[in-house]
């Protein structure tokens, strides 16, 4: 499977998975309940974490997945100018992400028993992503630095760009299912 191939496969398995949530949900129709909210200022603090998380995980899957579309998999010059210019942003917002959301996402008995909810979803794709984002990371500081040989260094740039495709998958299910966990009213 080449890269480009791989990198449809992950968006039309998160489409088909988007779709399959939006069909659920139109069978089992939910009345939205009045949820737990936030004091003012965390709750617009929240918000912009939010935003700005998104926006930064859109921008780096733009600049590092649409030259794999379009030359083969290759990133160079510009593309790579602006995809390195995007990493360092998207870096700090997924630690302060992280932060702000991880212990909302705890795991615990109650998410496996209380049937299909985006909560339980919302938090397997969190954690997904936070699994994901180690080795993008690691990966590419690592090939930054004479640690490797030609190969070793050919080898974490490939890991670089499948965990950051499967990195960008799952963080856009995460703001989807959370955006569905907000919408159904969740306290969790």
């Amino acid at each position: 499977m080449t890269y480009s191939s791989a990198v449809t496969t992950v968006f039309f398995i998160a489409l088909a998975i988007i779709v399959l949530d939006v069909v659920l949900r139109l069978v089992f129709r939910r009345e939205r309940r009045t949820g737990y909210r936030a004091s003012g200022l965390f709750r617009w603090l929240r918000v912009a974490v939010n935003a700005a998380g998104l926006a930064a995980l859109v921008a780096a899957a733009i600049t590092g997945l649409s030259p794999a579309l379009e030359k083969n998999g290759e990133m160079t010059g510009d593309a790579l100018i602006t995809h390195v210019t995007v990493a360092p942003p998207f870096a700090i917002m997924a630690v302060i992400v992280a932060l702000f959301w991880a212990h909302r996402n705890r795991f615990s008995g109650s998410d496996w028993s209380a049937g299909y909810h985006a909560v339980t979803l919302r938090k397997f794709f969190f954690w997904a992503a936070v699994a994901f984002a180690v080795p993008t990371l690691v990966s590419i500081l690592a090939a930054m630095f004479p640690l490797a040989d030609t190969e070793g260094q050919s080898t974490l740039v490939r890991i670089h760009r499948y965990c950051g495709l499967f990195l960008a998958g799952s963080g856009l299910l995460f703001a989807y299912f959370a955006l569905m966990a907000w919408w159904e009213g969740s306290k969790d």
